[in-house]
């Protein structure tokens, strides 16, 4: 290790939907010593909100269901990783000397990331050859990403199965040409960095006249569709209902008596939809929104329903025999004739829910439910 390092420089930062997040990274010398200090300590700022994007003749507004933070370093390594930063949201850290990540999630009232870290002491770096750097990049997700509104892109008598899918469809298109390998990104270097090469690399923010052209036939052939079936759509939008509708807006949607079993349905928004007779066996629905949808007669064996928004909703003669309802929220849910065995139900809560037994209740706690 040299006996004295240049301080580090800011090399690259780019922040293209500065609305939805803007991230900074900086380093000042380590406090810890009176002596000139061979660490740094990293501090974090970063915002998350929605936002608007003109798009064809309309716009739409996107934001984040989650998200990762990840550092790469070169020509050094951390001391120490703090894996207590969320102050407002959820966390989740992978500790690494080199490469760790920072897993974001919204808070559990909220739909979407939203809110800032103001300079969070996010690690230290130690460097280890006179010449170093880092990267901080913020990667999402299918799952991560979603349309939160859309105007003047279709006419308003469009229904809600259309609706969704083409949601779903342009958030998939912006994922795979705009918002991939990164979403934001920041590079740090030593002072004797010279003719480098950037650690990471994005893309630009605008979209090419093929891709908007490509949206535009989408647009039209799904308005114009003559059924309204939310699977043929989705065959339809060139979508895979069984790996693409993750994250996804489906609000009031009908799916009723439709085949997803095995979906990755994790983190999407089905409030209200009707979802009855529908079979969701082993499906992850983890994190999903479903408060006042109608699940009456669904069949969710082995489907992973944990820390999902369940409240209002019909559960009405489900069968969830070994479903995962761990931290799910059910209150108010009508369970009149559901079955919930060998489902775990650890944290998962309960409260005013018609048709819910005695004996049911009973168990429900045994199990490790809080059942009020």
């Amino acid at each position: 290790m040299p006996q004295f390092l240049s301080p580090m420089h800011l090399l690259e930062s780019h922040n293209p939907y500065p609305d939805c997040i803007s991230l900074q990274l900086e380093a000042t010398p380590a406090s810890s010593s009176r002596t000139p200090s061979q660490q740094f300590d990293l501090y974090l700022t970063v915002q998350f909100n929605e936002q608007w994007k003109s798009l064809l003749d309309g716009r739409i507004r996107f934001g984040l269901k989650g998200g990762e933070l990840k550092l790469k370093i070169e020509g050094g390594e951390l001391s120490s990783v703090n894996s207590d930063i969320g102050k407002g949201f959820q966390v989740a850290t992978t500790i690494s000397k080199i490469n760790p990540t920072w897993r974001f999630f919204p808070k559990s009232s909220e739909l979407y990331l939203k809110g800032s870290l103001q300079r969070v002491k996010l690690a230290t770096l130690m460097p280890t050859e006179p010449s170093y750097r880092l990267a901080a990049t913020f990667e999402v997700s299918q799952s991560d990403i979603s349309l939160t509104n859309a105007e003047d892109l279709w006419r308003h008598d469009i229904s809600p199965n259309k609706h969704g899918i083409l949601e779903r469809a342009i958030a998939l298109l912006l994922l795979e040409n705009r918002f991939k390998p990164y979403l934001s990104w920041t590079q740090l270097g030593s002072e004797d960095t010279k003719d480098w090469q950037p650690l990471v690399e994005g893309r630009e923010a605008t979209l090419n006249p093929d891709l908007l052209m490509r949206l535009k036939q989408l647009i039209e052939r799904i308005y114009e569709a003559q059924t309204d079936n939310f699977l043929e759509l989705a065959k339809l939008a060139g979508l895979n209902p069984l790996t693409d509708l993750a994250g996804g807006n489906f609000l009031a949607v009908n799916l009723s008596g439709s085949e997803l079993s095995g979906a990755d349905l994790s983190r999407a928004n089905f409030r209200g939809a009707n979802l009855t007779d529908i079979d969701l066996s082993e499906a992850n629905l983890s994190y999903a929104k479903l408060s006042g949808a109608d699940l009456s007669g669904a069949y969710l064996g082995n489907a992973n329903l944990s820390y999902g928004d369940l409240r209002r909703a019909s559960l009405a003669l489900v069968n969830a025999i070994a479903a995962d309802f761990t931290g799910a929220d059910l209150g108010e849910a009508n369970l009149s004739n559901a079955n919930f065995s060998r489902a775990t139900v650890l944290q998962a809560r309960f409260s005013h829910n018609p048709g819910l037994l005695d004996e049911v209740r009973h168990s429900l706690k045994e199990r490790g439910a809080i059942v009020e």
